[in-house]
């Protein structure tokens, strides 16, 4: 994560964890619990705090950020206590695994000390950062970070995974680069991080967002593959005598991602207008989607930093309608991305 992927992630902080009153809300159904405990107190209803604060956590809108930022949120210990995680723990805390009264609101009130003190930390590195901190720029104007992230079974362990996968994200880069008349010497590296090995690519904006819509085609064509999977594995786990039904799936699983597949390129091509005598064109970007599909299917992930939003100006009006298509594509892919690890974690 760069330093103003951070900062933006301390405004975001401010903007939708303060702002929205996350830790007021979790003080209020506190404070009740709390004179629940209380013998000599009167005990009060406490749904419309329930409620409020539900409602509320569910709203968080964790979808905009990057696997970076949220990976820092956790360490802020803010993630664990928002979104769909935080609601499924206030449910815990409030109905299942209930001790008493005492211990609930002694729960609730640990949670809202480590979102108090994830705050305080986002606020510290804010103020910290503040006025040394400038967005990336790149060559030209309407420039967008990709960071691929090579995770899963898609690891570089070797030079020789590193060859494989090199000349992978050159047919990509290539392929979905002359579609849009541009050279593969325009999707640039611009940094690389140790660990799982990751790459930061600059490219333009349309190519960007082309990237994002043939991820998030694949993602939909990889849920599909994984429920038919996932219940070809249930056959297999009844021990029938004849496992052909599982084969079949198996098999069916198979076809939906070749016909997915190809769908992806035959909805690209539409997109771009690309024509009959573009058969060069419409080979390298069939090449760049099987081997993108591919390697999201593999575990790799694709992550877009995408600027600030523009202020004025017709110009930065047009690059902010093609920010706002990513960001929306974007948090689709957060979203189908947590749904296919639901899955996968339902596996048998």
């Amino acid at each position: 994560m760069n330093v103003s992927e951070l900062f933006d992630l301390t405004n975001w902080v401010t903007k939708e964890i303060e702002q929205k009153q996350v830790p007021q809300k979790y003080q209020a159904l506190h404070a009740i619990l709390q004179q629940h405990t209380q013998a000599n107190q009167q005990k009060q209803p406490f749904d419309s705090q329930k409620e409020s604060l539900i409602n509320t956590l569910k709203a968080v809108p964790l979808a905009q950020l990057t696997r970076d930022q949220i990976y820092f949120l956790e360490n802020l210990r803010i993630a664990q206590s928002v979104g769909d995680e935080g609601v499924k723990t206030v449910e815990e805390i409030l109905y299942k695994n209930v001790i008493d009264v005492a211990t609930s609101a002694q729960k609730l009130q640990e949670m809202m000390q480590r979102i108090n003190e994830g705050i305080a930390k986002s606020n510290q590195i804010k103020v910290g950062l503040t006025d040394c901190v400038f967005e990336e720029e790149y060559e030209t104007d309407n420039e967008i970070l990709m960071r691929v992230s090579f995770t899963g079974h898609a690891l570089m362990e070797n030079v020789a995974d590193f060859k494989s996968w090199g000349n992978i994200w050159y047919d990509i880069g290539r392929g979905i680069a002359m579609a849009h008349d541009a050279s593969p010497e325009e999707v640039k590296i611009v940094g690389a991080t140790k660990g799982s090995i990751i790459i930061e690519l600059a490219v333009i904006a349309s190519i960007a967002t082309t990237t994002s819509g043939i991820i998030l085609a694949a993602l939909k064509v990889a849920e599909k593959v994984l429920d038919i999977r996932r219940k070809a594995e249930e056959l297999r786990g009844l021990k029938m005598k004849n496992d052909k039904f599982a084969k079949d799936l198996e098999k069916e699983a198979e076809n939906e991602k070749k016909l997915g597949t190809n769908e992806i390129t035959e909805k690209v091509v539409k997109e771009l207008k690309l024509n009959n005598g573009e058969g060069d064109k419409v080979k390298a970007l069939d090449t760049a989607v099987k081997n993108l599909v591919n390697f999201i299917e593999q575990g790799g992930i694709v992550d877009f930093i995408i600027p600030d939003e523009e202020e004025e100006g017709d110009e930065g009006e047009d690059k902010e309608d093609e920010n706002a298509q990513l960001r929306v594509a974007f948090q689709e892919i957060r979203q189908l991305e947590n749904k296919i690890a639901l899955l996968e974690n339902k596996n048998p």
